[in-house]
């Protein structure tokens, strides 16, 4: 199992993007964002399984570039 940081989620669907080459295994995903107070907005660390997430739509950017949208809310909360 890989861990990945997602530095900001995407806020119009309060949804994450994973990288489909980044699919290779399981992820363990810590969301960093913060708010103006210095608060993690999504404490803890996600469970992202690779073959749940390859099930999710899929948005094109920089051209070839494939990221799986997955929401915030189905993600599969690890750790505290």
């Amino acid at each position: 199992m890989k861990k990945y940081t997602i530095k900001e989620p995407i806020w119009a669907t309060k949804s994450i993007g994973i990288a489909d080459y980044r699919l290779t295994d399981d992820l363990l995903v810590d969301i960093s964002y913060k708010d103006k107070e210095g608060n993690v907005l999504y404490p803890g660390e996600f469970l992202v399984k690779k073959d749940i997430a390859k099930t999710y739509p899929i948005q094109r950017i920089k051209g070839n570039l494939n990221l799986h949208i997955i929401p915030i809310n189905d993600l599969i909360k690890w750790k505290q």
